[in-house]
């Protein structure tokens, strides 16, 4: 009868496994943090669901990023993979929007959401009212237009907003978004405006 050696496995082998499964579990998931001079920009994640959830309440927050309903958990989950799959065939996807000099609390978000037209995304954003007039929304739209024309799959932003929502307006013409169309959308009076990959940066 041949003799088998006993199975060994050294702590060395436990640690590679390890990371391994770590590296097959997370690919894919956001990982980016971005920085611009004031705002520190992370890629949400579940662990952000109850600061989004507090977010997409306010009131003057929901008033034309949710047509004035409250969000759902489901709903919330669903942005949140939403995301994840924006960051898998984009290179980006939403990001939570945090002070530099306070990092750990969210103050708003900003990012993309896939559109339905191919290599075209949808800009979305929102703060606080604490932190309106501040020019935070521009700022970090801004950074993320670079990054997201960074991506090979991208080729154009889109944004959207309630016809009432001049403050919105004034955001995409700031990041040099041009007029697209004005129309009724999902029943509601929307303008529209879009940005070129080419666009970038010549306003």
């Amino acid at each position: 009868m041949t003799a088998h050696r006993p199975l060994t496995v050294s702590l060395v082998d436990c640690v590679d496994v390890r990371l391994w499964l770590w590296l097959w579990q997370t690919a894919g998931m956001p990982t980016q943090t971005l920085r611009t001079d004031r705002l520190i920009l992370r890629a949400i994640t579940a662990g952000d669901q109850a600061a989004l959830t507090a977010l997409w309440h306010d009131p003057d927050v929901r008033r034309y990023l949710w047509d004035d309903q409250l969000v759902t958990d489901a709903q919330v989950q669903e942005i949140l993979r939403a995301s994840e799959a924006c960051f898998r065939d984009f290179g980006v996807g939403l990001y939570g929007l945090h002070l530099a000099a306070c990092p750990e609390e969210l103050v708003g978000f900003c990012g993309f959401r896939a559109f339905d037209q191919a290599a075209t995304l949808e800009l979305l954003y929102g703060t606080y009212p604490a932190y309106w007039g501040r020019g935070l929304v521009s700022e970090a739209a801004h950074r993320l237009l670079v990054q997201g024309f960074d991506q090979p799959a991208c080729e154009r932003v889109i944004a959207a907003t309630d016809t009432p929502n001049q403050a919105s307006v004034q955001v995409m013409r700031r990041l040099g978004m041009n007029f697209v169309e004005r129309k009724r959308w999902r029943g509601l009076d929307t303008v529209f405006y879009a940005l070129e990959r080419h666009e970038l940066g010549q306003s």
